[in-house]
């Protein structure tokens, strides 16, 4: 499939029509189109995903999501999206065209079964005066039965680019770093449908749970029994499930839609509140004052601190008494050990006297030697402590006392003087905080009190009100349609444990045999398919990295871990260690997405252009190179280039790519919220962009 020619008009910046032609050679398979920044390159790429996907575009990429949520719903977003320029000369009806912006993409080498054609030719079309938006396909220039039947946008997505996957073909370089970076299980399911989805795996799924359906609704033609009633009653919850999850659904849409209008709403009056003085909003308000009693309640319980510390400041003077009194405790507590040890001893020679008289014939000893042991005894272990220094009972202390002393002289010995010290330093710290903030507050509550802030402040307190129900409607709703999500499961898991139970009628049970042998087929083949295109997903990663990064050694396996709905990505080292992808430098993020990228494309058999915003923005020197030499001239048989030149494209980068380049456009601003598209030969884009700079 390759783009023959992209039509813009009044789309963003670009004002009035811009057009820009393709010409394929295999080749020269590179298109550049450049402008400074604010010019439209990011709304050039934006306009085709626009083109592609209308409001669905939200499921593309979450930017878009997010870019729609913060307009406040999709009708805004499409009020913003056309051109200022045009529509304020509608606005004062100096023009008499309707006030419309469209895209056109035309496409040839498409492949649709069984309809034969050279170009399909896709417009859309939104008017911002009334809101409708119109999708046309059109087949050499006609009308076709096939996009009538399907619908304009099932036709785009199954024969042209699914919107699941459109983020491969459609990215920001400098954002693709996002693919590395995934780090939640919702992120990687999400991922993981999406790598379904270019490796082939997903209609293989699809066609299976097909199958199940169609024996699904052979049970539903069988004789009536207890199951089948029960059957029938399932299918009847399960389809009325359906119906409120769809709902559900629909309000939570239109309810992110009034919470983005009301946060509009707020952040208006909160600037109105700026202007006419009051810079806090409510809440900072309230955090105000909370910091205000924490910086209070801190100031006591410092200033109650510093008192503790200061009560045994009159023992740190006397610290030459306070020494004297503890030597003093020490030595008396050395002579109590003393007398304790001795008054011990002396116990137990009384005992060894006792046993020795008591076997004193045994033994066979005189009286004479009996005595001369028990004096050499009494001798060397009763004898009298040194009586050179005799020390004093003063203290006499009991164990509390003793302990008592001993910690406060400790504390004094190790932390006394650094505590008193760091303490008064965070109580002045705190205190002159404390001050700041009440300053504020009482600078706050001044301001407050006048009468123009005073409504202004109850309009957005209401808004912000009215803004807090929304979001906790939208809490209940998002919990109710998960809830609604898990009860389906579970029905359909009984669903499914029922309808084996079932049996079905003679007409239908052969029907009902080849539904599953087929269904047998396609989960070994599928299990078989997830499989060879692990291993090839795998050597495929390794091969573009090895081309791409200058480190050849940093990344010496993949392995693809494919677990149910789950596919996910690891690295290893040469040693086998797993390598953190959040802990890689930017660049290596990017070459690691770009490697993912170009694998895929390269596993699915789809053949799109692919279009690149923002392109060698983290890349070094020989990173550069490689990408350049690499990976744009392999990875698809158009590539488009949105480079900011000179910064994202050098010159002698540009050198190295100009083999390739077909062709080149400049986007030139023609003034406020206009810009047009040039094309320029591509060996003279840099003289040209000097030239008119």
């Amino acid at each position: 499939m390759l783009i023959d020619q992209i039509i813009l008009k009044n789309y963003r910046v670009y004002q009035g029509e811009n057009a820009v032609t393709f010409n394929y050679d295999h080749s020269r398979n590179i298109t550049i189109v450049s402008g400074n920044n604010g010019f439209g390159k990011t709304s050039f790429l934006t306009s085709l995903i626009w083109c592609l996907y209308g409001k669905l575009m939200a499921d593309v990429d979450e930017k878009y999501k997010k870019e729609i949520f913060e307009a406040g719903g999709y009708k805004k977003y499409c009020e913003r999206t056309i051109n200022r320029n045009f529509i304020e000369a509608y606005s004062k009806e100096l023009i008499s065209e309707e006030p419309a912006f469209s895209v056109t993409v035309v496409l040839s080498k498409v492949s649709v079964p069984g309809v034969p054609c050279d170009h399909v030719t896709i417009t859309r079309v939104h008017n911002a005066a009334t809101g409708n938006e119109t999708l046309s396909i059109l087949m050499d220039g006609k009308d076709n039965e096939l996009t009538r039947e399907m619908g304009p946008e099932i036709f785009i997505n199954d024969f042209i680019l699914p919107r699941e996957i459109a983020k491969f073909f459609f990215f920001d370089a400098e954002k693709i770093v996002s693919l590395a970076e995934m780090r939640s299980l919702e992120e990687k399911k999400m991922l993981s449908k999406a790598y379904a989805e270019v490796l082939g795996i997903k209609k293989y799924e699809d066609l299976k749970q097909n199958l199940e359906n169609i024996r699904l609704k052979l049970r539903k033609n069988a004789n009536g029994d207890k199951d089948q009633k029960r059957l029938e009653e399932l299918n009847t919850i399960i389809d009325t499930n359906e119906r409120l999850v769809s709902v559900s659904t629909e309000k939570k849409e239109k309810l992110e839609e009034d919470i983005a209008r009301k946060k509009i709403a707020s952040d208006k009056l909160q600037e109105r509140l700026i202007r006419e003085g009051s810079s806090l909003t409510t809440k900072e308000f309230t955090e105000l004052k909370q910091s205000r009693e924490l910086a209070a309640a801190e100031n006591e319980r410092l200033k109650a601190r510093v008192n503790e510390l200061l009560d045994i400041a009159p023992l740190a003077i006397a610290s030459n008494k306070l020494s004297q009194v503890y030597n003093q405790m020490m030595r008396e507590a050395e002579v109590r050990d003393q007398k304790a040890i001795q008054s011990s001893i002396k116990r137990k020679l009384d005992i060894i006297r006792d046993e020795i008289t008591t076997q004193h014939k045994t033994m066979k000893i005189t009286a004479k030697e009996e005595s001369l042991l028990f004096s050499i005894l009494e001798k060397h272990l009763l004898a009298a402590p040194d009586e050179q220094d005799p020390v004093k009972l003063l203290l006499n202390f009991n164990p509390e006392e003793w302990n008592k002393l001993l910690t406060i002289v400790d504390n004094l010995k190790l932390s006394y003087g650094k505590e008193i010290k760091d303490t008064s330093q965070r109580l002045k710290i705190n205190q002159s905080s404390y001050a700041i903030t009440n300053s504020r507050l009482k600078d706050a509550e001044t301001r407050e009190s006048d009468l123009v802030i005073q409504e202004l402040r109850a309009e957005k307190n209401k808004c912000d009100a009215e803004l807090q129900l929304l979001e906790n409607e939208l809490i209940d709703t998002k919990v109710k349609l998960a809830q609604l999500n898990n009860d389906i499961a579970n029905l359909k898991k009984q669903q499914s444990e029922l309808r084996k139970k079932v049996d079905v009628s003679e007409a239908d049970r052969l029907k009902d045999a080849h539904a599953s042998r087929l269904i047998r087929e396609l989960t070994i083949f599928t299990q078989n398919l997830k499989k060879q295109k692990k291993k090839s997903l795998e050597a495929n990663i390794l091969e573009a990295l090895r081309k791409l990064m200058h480190k050849a050694d940093f990344i010496h396996n993949v392995e693809v871990i494919v677990e149910n709905d789950f596919i996910d990505i690891e690295l290893y080292d040469r040693q086998g260690k797993q390598i953190n992808k959040e802990g890689m430098s930017k660049g290596e993020q990017q070459l690691y997405a770009t490697a993912i990228l170009k694998a895929l494309v390269d596993e699915s058999n789809i053949r799109f252009p692919l279009f690149i915003d923002s392109p060698l923005q983290k890349f070094d020197r020989q990173h550069a190179h490689n990408i350049i030499t690499e990976f744009y001239p392999a990875i698809s048989e158009q590539v488009v280039l949105f480079p900011l030149l000179d910064k994202e494209l050098s010159n002698e980068e540009y050198a190295l790519l100009l083999e390739r380049v077909n062709k080149a456009y400049l986007i030139q601003h023609q003034g406020q919220y206009s810009s047009q598209l040039k094309e320029v030969k591509p060996e003279l884009l840099f003289e040209t962009v000097n030239a008119t700079a």
